[in-house]
């Protein structure tokens, strides 16, 4: 880029600062979502991007802090302008569009497309619990102004049994996104399906089954009056209509615009799904300023922490966030947050078990470690958390069980025998 030609884009990158943060969670779950994931969805990184005119960049990502010299290595000397529609990266999208806007005067989404809307519907996010937990989940969300939670729904708990539940708590307008995950089949998910729909809570169901099966989509969705969006599927689902809309997870700015366009062109509704904080939040309220079937309400997890390292906070009202204002993303750092989040810990998730209780007459106890590399989802999937140890039905999403964390709070008596017990595998007895 010649800056005799081009002086108002003449600003390049001189240094990226690379923060790891453990902001705690709220107080109501926090132990649930460490036990269930571990830590690493605990954890973010901060990303302050510096250009040679004095101006900061902010990013971020949730998990582990990326690799900071490589960073350096790629973008020092570069212009954020070299990064229009990047399509990698996704945090130093957020960095470059914040300087970009800046550096002109203006905000972010006018450097991606015209404006549709000037608020963004927001969903909330947990992971699946025990109907009572998932209750609360749900009070949680409404009493913070949400109008629909999604969670992946798993294979230890009945989603029959939490919906019920869920179904007590809502408030009449409040809805339910469930995900399948991608790993099901026709005839597990027809009668499931056709269950759920029995309730006014159940809104919206995505990955019903394995992506490719497109025979299986098709049929569902004959028969489910509800809408069936895909994540975890080909291209082509779109195209050839496979799904009522569609969702992009954690796609890289030029990504998401390219899956925005085909949106469009369909006529198709659409979702993003990144994760992160208020940073996050107000880089995906950008993108989706400008993208005009980005109507199904976005996730991007913003609520799970109490604390953050933004001075001015995104409220979400009546299911929605405001676009910012202001130039580049329209929010500012807190550095004396950011010290103070850089030095806190994660959950202490205690010595617990995972007690699977089936409506059979058997209990089953086994170990979950969700902190090894791989093993963030286990407790999602019967194969893998007790590797088909423990007797019962193959694995579905509406089996009469209850899964709870077990610990020596619960069960001072006998915790440590269980404990020991289960060293090498699970433990099972009838009752």
């Amino acid at each position: 880029m010649h800056p005799t030609l081009f002086p108002a884009l003449h600003m390049h990158i001189t240094d990226i600062e690379v923060h790891a943060i453990c902001p705690p969670y709220c107080d109501f779950n926090a132990l649930a979502l460490a036990r269930y994931h571990g830590a690493r969805i605990q954890r973010r990184a901060i990303l302050v991007v510096h250009t040679d005119n004095g101006l900061e960049g902010l990013g971020e990502n949730i998990g582990d802090a990326p690799d900071g010299d490589a960073l350096r290595a790629k973008y020092i000397g570069t212009s954020p302008f070299d990064w229009i529609n990047a399509e990698q990266d996704l945090a130093m999208n957020m960095a470059c569009y914040d300087l970009m806007g800046k550096h002109l005067g203006i905000p972010a989404w006018k450097l991606i497309g015209p404006k549709v809307r000037s608020w963004i519907p927001v969903a909330a996010w947990t992971v699946a619990q025990a109907p009572d937990a998932m209750a609360e989940e749900v009070r949680q969300a409404a009493a913070r102004g949400y109008h629909w939670i999604k969670y992946h729904v798993d294979e230890m708990q009945d989603v029959i049994a939490q919906t019920e539940a869920m179904q007590e708590a809502a408030p009449p307008y409040f809805k339910i996104h469930y995900d399948f995950n991608a790993n099901s089949n026709y005839y597990t998910m027809r009668t499931i399906l056709a269950e759920l729909v029995k309730f006014r809570v159940a809104g919206r169901f995505e990955d019903v089954v394995q992506g490719t099966d497109e025979d299986a989509y098709r049929m569902l969705r004959e028969q489910c009056p509800l809408p069936i969006i895909g994540h975890h599927v080909p291209p082509e689902a779109m195209t050839k209509r496979y799904v009522d809309g569609t969702m992009a997870g954690h796609a890289p700015i030029g990504s998401a615009i390219k899956q925005a366009a085909i949106a469009e062109r369909l006529n198709m509704p659409l979702m993003y799904q990144q994760t992160g904080g208020t940073i996050n939040q107000a880089f995906l309220a950008h993108e989706v300023a400008a993208f005009k079937m980005a109507t199904i309400d976005h996730v991007n997890c913003c609520h799970l922490w109490q604390e953050d390292v933004v001075k001015d906070p995104m409220p979400v009202i009546d299911g929605s966030v405001a676009v910012p204002a202001g130039s580049g993303l329209g929010i500012e750092l807190d550095r004396a947050q950011l010290e103070k989040l850089a030095s806190a810990a994660p959950v202490d998730k205690g010595r617990f078990l995972i007690r699977i209780r089936s409506a059979g007459g058997l209990t089953a106890y086994v170990r979950h470690d969700p902190e090894p590399n791989g093993s963030t989802d286990n407790l999602r999937f019967q194969d893998r958390l007790h590797r088909q140890g423990i007797p019962g039905r193959p694995p579905s999403y509406a089996n009469p069980l209850t899964t709870e964390f077990w610990d020596a709070d619960k069960d001072p008596e006998h915790f440590e025998e269980l404990w020991q017990a289960t060293a090498d595998g699970p433990l099972w007895k009838e009752e």
